[in-house]
């Protein structure tokens, strides 16, 4: 056997997935019309919002059942690269989602490491965040799942539990104590949380900022940054939303802009940029998203690579987006 051979079998082995059986695929599998606003009970008096939503929920469980019948990772590739502009990056969430929860079965050879491989290095906001959403269902794996995921990224697990909790348990989530978390934890919980809101807002600004001033003072600039990725990320929200989001925001307005700077670098990364989003993050921001990007990239590295006292580095990456903001608004 040559050594091109060798090398074609072993890609062939990394690319190969062995989907549960049916009838526990049948058991696991998430019907679409479960993020339905019918459904839901969501508040919209925007019709084309709720299109917006409804499509992007949509898209993650897509990804997520794959992950219950997909026998190579080539056929997530294949998929998702069907997904348009708006949608992939969920797809690829809802994927890893399913990858944490298929690692769950017995006598399994683990998806999750090789899910991350395969797609974290374009999607690692994504990817990280839907692996979270599991934690909210398997509690007994969260260790071994965090312990699987990488140090800097690891928080937004946590994030994806929030996101998680506020959009399938809002009402629990909004009036009940906040789940007991330690530490920066807790904060990335409120993140993901945030991002929820604005899918429980149906997207409109006034509502998202309603549902936070209801909320203990605490919890405010975390719950914004969350509110300001999905604003960007999700959408749909062109520069008078942007600016709306910054006046409500007040205090908060540099943590809105973190969460925006976190989703515009995602959307630079996987090339998935939309015109109204571009707009926005001009508008906040004063600089293009290529620009910010860059910026906020070079933060990251930075942050990476110096450790500071009760505060992880994926924290200070945050505090360093929100300060420069602040900078730039007074500059």
């Amino acid at each position: 056997m040559t050594g091109n051979s060798r090398s074609h079998q072993t890609g062939e082995a990394a690319d190969r997935l062995k989907p549960p059986p049916a009838f526990i695929a049948k058991f696991l599998a998430l019907d679409p019309r479960r993020v339905e606003f019918r459904v839901r009970g969501f508040d919209l008096a925007d019709k084309s919002h709720e299109q917006r939503l409804e499509s992007i929920g949509k898209a993650f469980l897509r990804g997520y059942n794959l992950t219950l019948s997909a026998r190579s990772f080539t056929e997530f590739e294949q998929a998702k690269d069907q997904e348009t502009d708006l949608l992939r990056g969920f797809f690829i969430e809802g994927g890893a989602m399913g990858s944490a929860l298929v690692d769950s079965l017995p006598f399994r050879k683990a998806m999750l490491p090789r899910y991350i491989d395969r797609f974290a290095g374009q999607f690692p906001i994504l990817v990280y965040a839907g692996v979270g959403l599991t934690i909210s269902k398997l509690a007994w794996r969260e260790l071994g799942i965090m312990a699987e995921l990488d140090p800097f990224y690891r928080w937004l697990a946590y994030d994806g539990l929030g996101y998680h909790n506020m959009y399938f348990e809002p009402d629990k989530t909004l009036t009940g104590p906040k789940r007991v978390l330690e530490g920066y934890a807790s904060r990335a919980y409120d993140q993901g949380a945030g991002r929820g809101i604005w899918f429980t807002s149906g997207a409109d600004v006034g509502k998202a900022a309603a549902t936070i001033a209801a909320m203990p003072s605490d919890r405010h600039s975390d719950l914004w940054a969350g509110v300001g990725l999905a604003l960007c990320y999700a959408g749909p929200a062109g520069a008078p939303e942007f600016l709306e989001a910054k006046r409500l925001a007040g205090a908060c307005a540099a943590n809105l802009a973190t969460g925006v700077a976190i989703a515009c670098t995602a959307r630079v990364k996987d090339e998935s940029l939309l015109p109204d989003t571009r707009e926005g993050i001009s508008a906040l921001w004063g600089l293009s998203p290529e620009a910010l990007a860059e910026r906020v990239e070079a933060m990251r590295q930075s942050a990476a690579s110096s450790a500071v006292a009760d505060m992880p580095a994926y924290g200070s990456w945050r505090q360093d987006i929100a300060d420069d903001f602040t900078t730039v608004s007074t500059g």
